[in-house]
């Protein structure tokens, strides 16, 4: 029977093929007493080292498939699985109430995550969602069930699942998979980031579509609209392999831009940039004409160590990734640790709201020596490129002043070791806090550049968790107060004749192009592959019609009246 389902578009394209439902096998546990408490303690740790085999195996093929910040997700999976006060409340369990392993596991998993669950902070949050999959990944290793795999599928398939794991989408089989659809999700979930590293199509949040296939449905996925269509027409199918033709000649037609600027009717020039994590984003980066490189987090550096890395390991992977990009430039910010990143061996305070806490700069003020040694290995760095300093998560000058003195420091020492070191390296900040946005031309005084960090900029100004599902629809960068926040940065920036860049998903949205362009954004920095749309978009503005359009929608009260009217701009374009 046909049936239409309404979804986020979470990775654009266009598919035509026929379900896999992707199941989640029953787990049946054994609540009576057992007999060998001993044998019971050998089945968990036996499976705990069975499950940490397979995140290994996965993480590999992850950090080889799509770079090694997608790929650091399952470090903190193994760490989780790896917690000793939860192994060892497991294992009280079974001796002292002589039950089996996986009801020892299961009772513990739950007790953890219904604490964690109930907090309001999304850090902790996600951690417990994190425990949940490793819980069941170690529950069906104890049964000894066989947990499907999704490398060896049957040609054009597209897989439908309640949800999809980093696991999961890591093992994707890109021969055979055409598209996903779960019914959970949104466009900042793991599995929609992979999607799009993977440029697969991808549609979420769909609700119950479990509920409507069976293996073998037909089934069109739009994932430029969010639409799911279970067996379809002839009429449909005829329809969407169209737009699936014109979309596969669209980015054809693409790459005949990625030598070209973004240039509008006009006349006006900006520059597209990409975001990376590591080394290993480069090649999108490449095959997506990207200008230079916008945001370059280095906290992946950090995470995937068991000790913080030496100013000589540092200065190797930045000079690797600035020589690749032959002069142009590479604007890499400063460790980001804490909120949702934590370190193996580093203590971080367990703090009820850890985004509101000890992170990013603060820790880095805090503990001079961290930022002292990832200083001189930028400005090492910068002898063999167009390198750029960001420092994230600021609220004062104070700090800006205080991190740029031990950066002078920093300067004086090479110049004294005779190391050369670009003299002229620029020194910016991200602006991601309302402190910085409402106050953006006293802080563009103190340095060379700005670049929005539409995340977190919309989570604060917002007093929005995007993490909770209660709250979650109230997240929106299209809230009039967020783009009025963007507009004053841009202003703040241009009174006191610095650029401004973002590198937030906002950059990305196609939708949000037009007005990004009217306000007078420098330079937009996104995923590599979202890069040649936005470009191609750009190329089709008008600066003033896009001012006219700005000053509409910062007049409208809310985020649906705007995003009505950017819809209507967009579509005479």
């Amino acid at each position: 029977m046909r049936k239409f389902i309404k979804g986020i578009d979470a990775s654009p394209g266009v598919a035509i093929g026929k379900v896999y439902l992707h199941k989640e096998i029953e787990l049946v546990i054994n609540t009576g007493d057992i007999e060998d408490v001993e044998k019971e303690k050998e089945r968990l740790i036996t499976s705990r080292d069975k499950s940490k085999e397979q995140l290994t195996e996965i993480r590999k093929k992850t950090a080889l498939k799509l770079g090694e910040d997608k790929a650091s997700i399952f470090d903190g999976h193994i760490t989780l699985l790896e917690d000793e006060d939860l192994f060892d409340e497991v294992v009280e369990l079974i001796e002292d109430e002589e039950i089996s392993a996986e009801n020892a596991l299961s009772r513990g998993i739950e007790a953890y995550c219904e604490m964690l669950g109930n907090l309001e902070d999304e850090y902790l949050r996600e951690r417990a969602a994190d425990l949940r999959d490793i819980g069941n990944r170690w529950l069906h290793n104890i049964l000894g069930h066989d947990l499907g795999d999704l490398s060896s599928l049957k040609p054009d398939t597209v897989i439908i699942a309640k949800d999809l794991t980093p696991s999961d989408t890591a093992q994707l089989d890109l021969e055979n998979v055409l598209a996903f659809v779960t019914e959970i999700g949104g466009r900042t979930a793991h599995s929609s980031i992979m999607a799009r590293s993977l440029e697969i199509p991808a549609v979420v949040g769909t609700g119950d579509v479990c509920s409507y296939v069976k293996d073998g449905d037909s089934i069109i996925v739009d994932a430029m609209t969010g639409d799911v269509i279970i067996n379809p027409d002839k009429e449909e199918i005829a329809q969407y392999e169209k737009k699936r033709e014109a979309f596969t000649k669209e980015k054809e037609e693409l790459k005949c831009l990625l030598d070209k600027d973004a240039v509008s009717i006009d006349g006006t020039k900006v520059d597209m940039f990409g975001n990376i994590g590591s080394p290993n984003d480069l090649p999108g980066l490449h095959r997506n004409g990207a200008k230079g490189i916008g945001l370059y987090r280095t906290e992946f550096l950090f995470m995937n160590n068991d000790r913080f890395p030496t100013e000589d390991e540092q200065f190797e992977a930045y000079k690797t990734v600035v020589e690749s990009m032959e002069g142009k430039p590479v604007t890499i910010r400063t460790m980001d640790i804490g909120g949702d990143k934590a370190l193996c061996y580093m203590e971080l305070p367990k703090e009820e709201n850890p985004f509101l806490g000890w992170r990013a700069l603060r820790v880095c003020l805090d503990r001079p020596e961290i930022l002292k040694t990832q200083f001189r290995a930028l400005l090492r760095a910068s002898a063999f490129g167009y390198v750029k300093i960001m420092l994230p998560m600021i609220i004062s000058i104070d700090e800006v002043r205080q991190a740029k003195a031990i950066l002078e420091e920093c300067k004086a020492e090479l110049r004294a070791e005779g190391i050369k070191f670009d003299e002229n390296i620029q020194y910016g900040i991200m602006v991601e806090t309302p402190a910085v946005a409402m106050r953006a031309k006293y802080f563009a005084k103190e340095v060379d550049f700005f670049s929005i960090g539409t995340n977190d900029l919309t989570q604060y100004t917002l007093a929005v968790d995007r993490g909770n599902e209660n709250i979650a629809h109230l997240y929106d960068p299209f809230n009039p107060a967020v783009l009025q926040a963007i507009k004053m940065s841009i202003d703040g920036a241009h009174a006191e004749g610095i650029t401004i860049s973002m590198c937030g998903e906002f950059a990305g949205d196609e939708r949000a192009t037009a007005v990004l362009f009217g306000m007078g954004l420098d330079a937009f920095s996104m995923s590599a592959i979202s890069i040649p749309r936005v470009k191609k978009n750009i190329m089709k503005l008008d600066k003033k019609e896009c001012e006219a359009l700005v000053e509409k929608v910062l007049a409208m009260d809310t985020a649906d009246e705007i995003k009505a009217a950017i819809e209507e701009f967009n579509s005479k374009k």
